[in-house]
Formats: C-alpha cells, sequence, structure tokens
C-alpha cells in the first residue's frame, strides 16, 4: 500500500464527454501514477444549483463506466459533489421541487440559491443526495468548503432569516429585529449573550446537518469515509467550529477524520509569502485534527496551465505537505469545465518523478503533536471570548492568534500549534501567544500559564493580561498606553548595545507595515531586561520595546495591522533578536544564516525535516539543536531524478552548532534520520 496517494480530482461533463477523452484519462492516471480520482459533481462553470435526484443521477451514471476501469486498474474512486449550502448564488435559484429557503445575511440580503442549514428540509435534501452519491460506494464522499457561515459572495456572514432569527430569540426569551441582533453580536467590549447564541446555534446546527448525513450514506455504503473540505481556521471561528465534534458526527463509528486542508496559493505567490500563510492555514488546521486525522490538502492551480502555476512551484506544494504529516494530496490540476486532461501542462512526468521520494519521507511522518520546539498557542472558542474594537465589521471577530506560527518558523525555529481549551495546562514548555487567546482562561489559569512557562507575548495578549488586572503581578507594569501607527510619535525600534548581522545597534521599523506600539513602563527595580526601545524620528527615546521579564517573559508590544499583519518583524535584526534571547534563556531548536527555511524536529530529536521556502540554494546547513546530540553521522533524503538519495552524512560539531556539508536547494525538502 503506498505511503502517499494522489488523488486526482477530474470532471466529466455528462452531455459533451467522449471516448477520446477517457482515454487520455486513463493514460494520465497511469503515467502520474494516480492512486484514487475524485470525481467532481456539478462543479464551477457547469453548475446549475442543487440538482435534483434525476438530475444527479445523471452525473452518476457518466463516472460508472469510468469507476469500473480505474477499478482494473487498482484506482479507487472518490465523489466530490461541488455543492453543500453552495458558493454563491451566480444568478441560480432553487429549484421549487426541492424547495428550501436560503441564506440572509447581517444586512438582510437574500441569497437565491444558497441554503440555509437551519432549513430541515435543506438537510433533508443534502442527506438524500448524499446517499444518491454513496450509490457508488466511492472510497471518500466529500463535502465541499461552502459547508460554512461565510464566504458566500456577495453575502456576509449568515444566516439571519426568518427561521434563524426566531431561533435566536426563542434561545434569548426575548423579541430583537435583525438589525438589533448583529449589533449585539458584535458589539464591543464583553461579548454578548447574542453572540453566544448565534455561535452556538451555528457550531450545533452544522454537527446535526453532519450527524443526517453520515446515518444516510452508511446505511447504503458502510464502507466510505465521509471527509470535509476545509477553509480558513480563523474565518471558522468566525461560526463557532467544534472541530473533533463535527468531524466525528461526520465520519461515524470505525472512520478516520479524513480532511483536505487548504494549501494557500490557487495562483503562484512567492514561496516566502506561501511559507507564513501555510502555517496559518494548513498547519493550523492539522493540529486542530490531531496526528491521527487522514490529511489530503488540496492543490490547486486555478485558473489553471502553466500562466498560472510553475510545475516546478506545483512540485513544491506537494513535497512541502510531508510538514503536515499529509497521507496524500487532492491535486485539482486541470479546469471543470470538461476539457479534460491537459497533457502540455507536463504534470504527470513531474508526479511520477517524485513519488518515490514523497513516499519514502512519509515512511516516518511528521506528527505535530510530536515536534519539539516552540509550542503556538490557538483556541477554537475564541469567537465566543474575542472584544471587538468598533462592532461593526464581522471581520473584528478573527482571532489573531496564528501570527507566531508564521514568524518564528520562517525565523528557522522548530514550532508546532498546540489547541488549547480553557483547561488546558502546561508547565515548563516554551510557548507564543498573540491575540486575545487568554481570554479564554479564567484568571488563575492565565497565572498558571504565565508563572509556569517561558512564554512569548504580543501586545494584545498583553493587553488582555492588563484588562484582567494582571498587569503589575504578571508582568511588573505601572502603566500601559496605546499609541496608533503614522502618528508621528514612534519611528522605529533600536536593539541598544546590540550587535546583529555585523550591524550595531540595529534599527527595525515601527512605521511602515506593522501595528500600533503598546507603550510600557515597568515598576522600579522589576527584573526586567530591555533589549529594544522605541524612538521617534528625531532619534528620542520613547520608551521599551522587545523585554525579558522575570527571565522567561519575553514581550513584543505590538499588534497587527490589518492589511499587512506582522510584515515589519520580517527581518533578519529580529531573527537575531530572537535566538540570541532564547538561547539566553532556554535551548531551542534553530537554523542559522538560513532565511526563510523551516525547520521541524521529532520530540526525540531523531528526525528532522528542513523544506527551503526560498529560491536560494544554500550549500551547507547549520543546525543549533535544543538537546546535545552524540552522534557524528546521519542519513539524508532527498530527492533525486526519478527517484531519491539516500545516504550517510557527517554531523560537524562546532560549538553549540552542527554543520552539514550538504545543500539544500531553492524549494527543496529534505528528511535527515540520526
Amino acid at each position: 500500500m503506498t505511503n502517499f496517494i494522489y488523488s486526482l480530482r477530474y470532471t466529466i461533463d455528462p452531455r459533451t464527454n467522449t471516448p477520446e477523452k477517457d482515454e487520455k484519462f486513463i493514460n494520465f492516471v497511469k503515467d502520474a501514477k494516480i492512486d484514487n480520482v475524485a470525481f467532481f459533481i456539478n462543479p464551477e462553470e457547469l453548475n446549475a444549483s442543487h440538482l435534483t435526484q434525476t438530475e444527479t443521477q445523471a452525473w452518476l451514471d457518466a463516472i460508472i463506466p469510468l469507476q469500473e476501469r480505474l477499478a482494473q486498474l487498482g484506482v479507487t474512486t472518490s465523489l466530490n459533489p461541488w455543492t453543500t449550502i453552495m458558493h454563491s448564488d451566480r444568478g441560480q435559484t432553487v429549484n421549487p421541487e426541492i424547495g428550501f429557503d436560503t441564506l440572509v445575511d447581517i444586512n438582510g440580503r437574500k441569497a437565491t440559491s444558497m441554503g440555509c442549514p437551519a432549513d430541515p428540509r435543506w438537510r433533508d435534501y443534502l442527506a438524500a443526495r448524499y446517499a444518491q452519491y454513496a450509490t457508488l460506494h466511492p472510497k471518500e464522499l466529500w463535502l465541499e468548503d461552502d459547508f460554512r457561515h461565510y464566504n458566500h459572495t456577495p453575502l456576509k456572514l449568515a444566516c439571519f432569516c426568518d427561521r434563524h432569527m426566531k431561533i435566536y430569540q426563542e434561545k434569548l426569551g426575548l423579541l430583537i429585529s435583525r438589525a438589533a441582533f448583529v449589533k449585539e453580536v458584535l458589539q464591543s467590549g464583553q461579548p454578548t449573550e447574542a453572540r453566544h447564541v448565534y455561535l452556538a446555534t451555528a457550531r450545533q446546527e452544522m454537527i446535526d446537518t453532519v450527524s443526517q448525513i453520515e446515518q444516510a450514506v452508511h446505511a447504503v455504503s458502510r464502507e466510505t469515509n465521509l471527509a470535509l473540505m476545509t477553509s480558513f481556521p480563523n474565518w471558522h471561528a468566525m461560526e463557532g467550529r467544534d472541530w473533533l465534534t463535527l468531524f466525528d458526527n461526520l465520519v461515524g463509528a470505525g472512520h478516520p477524520r479524513v480532511a483536505r486542508p487548504h494549501l494557500p496559493a490557487y495562483n503562484e505567490i512567492s514561496p516566502l509569502k506561501y511559507g507564513r500563510v501555510f502555517e496559518e492555514y494548513t498547519r493550523i488546521t492539522a493540529a486542530y485534527l490531531g496526528d491521527e486525522a487522514v490529511l489530503y490538502p488540496e492543490l490547486e492551480n486555478y485558473m489553471y496551465s502553466g500562466f498560472v502555476k510553475s510545475v516546478k512551484f506545483t512540485q513544491f506544494q506537494i513535497e512541502t505537505t510531508a510538514l503536515v504529516g499529509a497521507r496524500g494530496i487532492l491535486l485539482n490540476l486541470f479546469d471543470m469545465i470538461g476539457n479534460g486532461i491537459n497533457e502540455s501542462y507536463g504534470y504527470a512526468k513531474m508526479l511520477a518523478r517524485i513519488k518515490p521520494f514523497i513516499e519514502k519521507i512519509s515512511e516516518h511522518r511528521l506528527k505535530m503533536q510530536q515536534i519539539r520546539g516552540i509550542k503556538i498557542l490557538v483556541n477554537q472558542d475564541s469567537g465566543f471570548t474575542i472584544q471587538t474594537d468598533k462592532g461593526i465589521d464581522p471581520t473584528e471577530l478573527l482571532p489573531h492568534e496564528q501570527n507566531w506560527t508564521a514568524l518564528l518558523s520562517t525565523f528557522g525555529f522548530s514550532t508546532t500549534v498546540i489547541p488549547t481549551s480553557a483547561k488546558t495546562k502546561f508547565k515548563n514548555q516554551v510557548l507564543a501567544i498573540s491575540g486575545q487567546l487568554l481570554r479564554n482562561f479564567a484568571n488563575d489559569a492565565i497565572v498558571d500559564i504565565i508563572r509556569n512557562n517561558i512564554v512569548l507575548l504580543d501586545g494584545e495578549s498583553i493587553q488582555v493580561i492588563i484588562d484582567r488586572g494582571l498587569g503589575a503581578e504578571l508582568l511588573h507594569l505601572r502603566s500601559s498606553e496605546w499609541h496608533n501607527v503614522r502618528t508621528g510619535f514612534q519611528s522605529f525600534e533600536q536593539a541598544d548595545n546590540k550587535s546583529i548581522e555585523g550591524v550595531k545597534n540595529p534599527r527595525i521599523t515601527m512605521l511602515q507595515h506593522t501595528g500600533d506600539y503598546l507603550q510600557l513602563e515597568y515598576q522600579p527595580k522589576a527584573d526586567v531586561d530591555i533589549w529594544t526601545s522605541a524612538y521617534n524620528s528625531t532619534d528620542q527615546s520613547l520608551g521599551s520595546v522587545m523585554a525579558v521579564i522575570d527571565k522567561h517573559i519575553i514581550v513584543m508590544p505590538m499588534n497587527q495591522d490589518l492589511k499587512y499583519g506582522w510584515e515589519s518583524q520580517y527581518v533578519g535584526y529580529k531573527q537575531g533578536l530572537y535566538q540570541q534571547i532564547l538561547t539566553g534563556i532556554t535551548s531551542v531548536d534553530y537554523l542559522v544564516n538560513m532565511p526563510n527555511v523551516k525547520l521541524n524536529v521529532n520530540s526525540t530529536g531523531n528526525i528532522i525535516w528542513i523544506s527551503n521556502f526560498t529560491i536560494d540554494d544554500y550549500d551547507q546547513i547549520i543546525w543549533h539543536p535544543a538537546t546535545k546530540v552524540l552522534q557524528t553521522n546521519a542519513k539524508i533524503i532527498k530527492r533525486s531524478g526519478n527517484y531519491f538519495e539516500e545516504k550517510e552524512i557527517n554531523l560537524i560539531h562546532d560549538g553549540s552548532l552542527i554543520k552539514i556539508n550538504e545543500p539544500i536547494n531553492g524549494l527543496e525538502t529534505i528528511q535527515i534520520i540520526i
């Protein structure tokens, strides 16, 4: 059995498909070493809104002959119906024969085709269609990522239809208008009961829906795995998604959690940018689902062909799925209009060439909960606890908990993502906390987390500590004041009396592509080691920025820019600061002089994954291990030609560093076993 599944998403147009297209498809499956084909049903340009039973059967009848041919090749079949709620209306309307109600957003706009998830007729319809799909006994039967309450163009957050408003009113015990309810959901300050009611309702109705689908499908095809495609985890917090409960109700007894995490690059983007969003979306999703989940990340080259993404970048995306422990990948390489296979794209040769390498490194599959290093904390319940600023736009409900995972991994630190609950405890760990995550914890739990661990805190998390009345107790704070960016107050931060990358007293912008500055004043004689200070444009010192409190609390008192996030922090001076600070406090794994190369080290330190998220080549790998390495040799596995190279290498001990005289090229992933 293969260690890494290639699942090809493929469209047949039942009306225009030809034997010639079928032959090209079968040849591609063989040449590209495809293991599974997920046939689209009613997708994209061919979509005709929600289909009746008869209309659905036409798609299944077109798939069956190819399913039989694939079975003769040992290739399994899955089904990918393209609609649950519906991605967007696209001028369509719900067939009166189906006749369920549609979404209404926060502004009262009503969809014409997108189904209301509280309407029992929609649930009955969806369960009936999925039972019909199950008659083909597919390996996986997918729910598309339109299974959500947001991003249904052009609507905003949903659903606030009359049926939902009645549900909300009953739970609140009062009559309230849509506008007033939405205002309370988004209201600034302490979260309201209306917010809790909205999120709890959204959470439960999706759980109830997948439970009904699971029963209907497994009554027809017990062996089929039900699987869910996911979107951005911070946006899923806006609908109160309970990841494990949702998946466990979807898959049913005896089936694994099967998911398609989003790979955030439908078009080719800078590998540097991809490395950041990969952490923020793909890795966080994988963490929520757990190490035993079967993950098939989605690779989509939209609008298809070499004009939107190079073959080399596509290959890079496939190989770096090793960093979430993927068991395979969903390949959306060709259009969904019915053109079939386009051989000129050159995918078959590439897929066949890299398959042996991916299968080899998958023999030692990465498990995120067993990666040592800095633990970035996230919480699926943050939508319930976050405090909005203006209370106007739904995006104010988005958690900002992803910032450390992108920054620190880009700086070459070994990191992992840890989902938390209100009862989660840590001791003697290195934790990174951003956004308002701490609002999910009671005060005694916050005290326990801060006092018993090495903790990195950003400005928003510091503000939560201050709001809870713990600023003086935990951080020795005397006062604090926010200064908005580009107001003429702060201009740059400077690492006084420090030397980094050969530059003395290096400066980092606080003016551009950055958030606001939280100016902190500490109590006299407090154990606070100032590492950087803020200055205005005339070199006047304004107060501290980065500091180490009580030798274990590292503060970076900035929030995020609405457009640019933490972009100003991505500079070598900051990498050097974090490496120096953390090395002086504890032992951590990181790479040296290898910008944008990611490191993952397993808990025992004997398996290492290194991925180069740049187009630069490095002649040597320099690793600062968290624990002493006794061995002087190891084994490296890297891609080579149509196979892979596996050879012995020397581990050169140079003080606290391990040097490996092996190159790592741009867009390359390697595995080292010690």
